[in-house]
């Protein structure tokens, strides 16, 4: 039977095969959902469920290596994108695993073990700190898919502008005062972040420390580390797929000013620019906008700033006309980073 339900950002696809996917964005094919492979069944993974060990794969490189050799249907030319996307057809879809729903099924559970019962009380914390429905607020990560270690983070999902900034706002007085559990990400946090992303070809970890010391969106919890996704409501989405056409032109380098970095905070995030130098790469005209799909580019620049970026530039064509964007995060060689303030 086809799947029909709409799959957006922080939800999880499990396949025939046992393979588990993070969805990427909102706009996805009408026969497949954009979606990139995260766990998968091996004898020799440290997860397990139901008697079967998983193992979590986070690079990006190593996925598309992964799928090529093994499952190469699930490798997808798209020709909106106009670039090979990770994406599972929906006759292939086993289940779909959504945030909100987890978090009600675990608010049911009578045995909830730490990670679990972490993850319950940093949203029942939020909550009563900001007065937000528990309707606009789910677990996702390894906790959604129930692959979760007694290592693991906790990995929320918000859901809605108005409960996003809301949180927002609260969470930073809270790290700010270190209240109820809450802090910010240490220098042995920031260390396993680093690690993890693999991002020592792309800055240094002095810089990488200054952009993620001032961040409300990751931190720890109960000593526990923390990353909330902020995605937008299906309602206040006005983009359908096919309604842009995006063209990769090739990688670049730029300086530029931030002038607007009110979507940051959302995944996807967006950074307005003007004054752009373009200082490598393709020639062509200046983007007007940074956008990226990956949630560790969420506030990573402020209104005012001066920043210098590499990632791909692509040209956007719709019936208005046509601009251009810089986007950041689909090689781990790309960057954003805070050089000055605008003069």
């Amino acid at each position: 039977m086809t799947w029909k339900v709409k799959a957006r950002e922080g939800d999880f696809i499990e396949t025939v095969e046992g393979l588990i996917f993070d969805v990427k964005g909102f706009l996805h094919p009408p026969d497949r959902v954009i979606a990139y492979l995260r766990y998968l069944p091996d004898g020799r993974g440290t997860r397990q469920r139901n008697g079967i060990k998983y193992r979590k794969v986070y690079d990006l490189d190593a996925r598309a290596y992964l799928l090529a050799r093994r499952w190469p249907h699930y490798l997808y030319r798209c020709p909106v994108f106009n670039r090979e996307v990770q994406a599972v057809p929906l006759d292939n879809v086993k289940s779909h695993c959504i945030p909100t729903e987890r978090y009600a099924e675990l608010r049911q559970k009578a045995d909830l073990d730490p990670q679990e019962r972490l993850a319950i009380g940093m949203v029942e914390t939020l909550t009563n700190q900001t007065g937000i429905s528990s309707s606009k607020i789910g677990v996702s990560g390894s906790i959604l898919v129930g692959l979760h270690a007694a290592e693991s983070d906790i990995d929320l999902v918000l859901y809605g502008t108005e409960a996003s900034r809301q949180t927002h706002a609260r969470l930073k007085s809270l790290l700010e005062t270190r209240s109820e559990g809450f802090s910010p990400c240490g220098a042995s946090d920031l260390r396993k972040l680093y690690k993890q992303r693999s991002l020592a070809s792309a800055i240094s970890f002095e810089t990488f420390v200054r952009h993620e010391q001032s961040k409300v969106l990751q931190g720890t919890f109960r000593g526990t580390q923390y990353f909330i996704r902020c995605v937008k409501e299906w309602d206040e989405l006005h983009e359908e797929y096919g309604d842009r056409k995006y063209y990769p032109i090739g990688m670049a380098t730029l300086s530029a000013t931030i002038v607007d970095d009110s979507e940051s905070i959302f995944t996807p995030s967006t950074y307005q620019i003007l004054h752009v130098e373009l200082t490598g790469g393709a020639a062509i005209k200046p983007p007007s906008q940074i956008v990226s799909f990956r949630g560790r580019f969420c506030e990573q620049a402020l209104i005012g700033e001066r920043i210098l970026a590499k990632g791909t530039l692509e040209k956007v064509v719709e019936k208005r006309g046509e601009t251009h964007r810089l986007v950041i995060g689909e090689d781990p060689r790309d960057f954003l980073t805070v050089v000055g303030k605008s003069e």
